[in-house]
């Protein structure tokens, strides 16, 4: 339809043969993505080969000021034959870009860094927004991808699971056991995980952003790339110690807690500020 108007718009600056072929194109039946590209590719080409090829006479009335010629000018035509250009580029292009990025994770025949895991599928819906799970037992199964947003889960097992790409953003989820789960790339972020149990668990790509991430047990994690605020890795770098068995990670290094990850000490050289009497002083108390 877009190119309908605008050669409808402009039908006297461009010659009859023109026309017709760029209507025989239009009406070209198109099989693909890719046929289609390249129908609006010859339309350009031959709108701006016929345009800018024009016959001597005709480009010659328009300089000339000729009564019989075309009232647009040529640097209109010029205009036009480079928005057809664009317009086909852009078409082209959009057609040969690849699919998006996708969390590969969640294909079965990716399989999860903790090799020991056995995981069965969990019966029923994978959507725990909101709800209610203290205390319960979710050990050993298979929860990627799923949702536990505003979620209770306060002192709940999440113990030998693939939790790959779960979503647990604001859940409170104190003292929970996710020890030896493969939580790589889960959402952590705004959630209470105060002493929560995080031992021999791989977080690899985890987002703990804005999280109280106090008092948790972290020996023999991997945190490789998870995103932490500063003031919590520095406090988890209190206690952090051991490799992690599946990847082999150290996890202090992990963390960043021998590299680039200091406590603020001032800007001052420390010690006691050092007083001096000024005028008359009484060296007695």
């Amino acid at each position: 339809k877009m190119y309908a108007k605008m050669f409808s718009s402009t039908r006297a600056t461009l010659p009859s043969s023109s026309i017709t072929r760029g209507i025989a194109a239009r009406g070209r039946k198109r099989s693909s993505v890719e046929d289609k590209s390249t129908t609006n590719r010859q339309l350009a080409f031959e709108v701006s080969s016929s345009s800018l090829s024009s016959s001597p006479s005709s480009s010659s009335s328009i300089r000339n000021g000729n009564d019989d010629a075309p009232s647009t000018s040529y640097g209109t035509k010029k205009a036009f034959t480079s928005i057809l250009l664009s317009l086909a580029t852009a078409l082209s292009v959009h057609a040969s870009i690849p699919s998006l990025a996708r969390a590969e994770f969640l294909d079965d025949d990716v399989a999860s860094e903790v090799t020991d895991l056995k995981v069965h599928q969990l019966d029923g819906v994978d959507f725990f927004s909101k709800s209610e799970h203290s205390n319960e037992d979710f050990s050993n199964l298979d929860l990627r991808g799923s949702i536990w947003v505003e979620a209770e889960l306060r002192n709940t097992k999440f113990s030998k699971s693939d939790m790959r790409g779960a979503v647990m953003t604001r859940a409170i989820m104190p003292n929970a056991d996710v020890h030896g789960s493969d939580v790589s790339n889960v959402l952590f972020d705004y959630v209470l995980l105060r002493g929560a149990n995080f031992e021999d668990a791989v977080a690899v790509g985890a987002n703990f952003i804005r999280s109280d991430m106090g008092e948790m047990k972290i020996k023999n994690a991997d945190f490789t790339e998870a995103v932490i605020d500063r003031y919590q890795v520095l406090g988890l770098c209190e206690t952090a110690e051991g490799v992690n068995p599946y990847t082999g990670v150290d996890t202090r290094m992990s963390l960043g807690c021998d590299s680039f990850v200091k406590k603020y000490e001032g800007s001052g050289k420390g010690g006691k500020i050092e007083v001096k009497c000024i005028g008359k002083c009484d060296a007695t108390p």
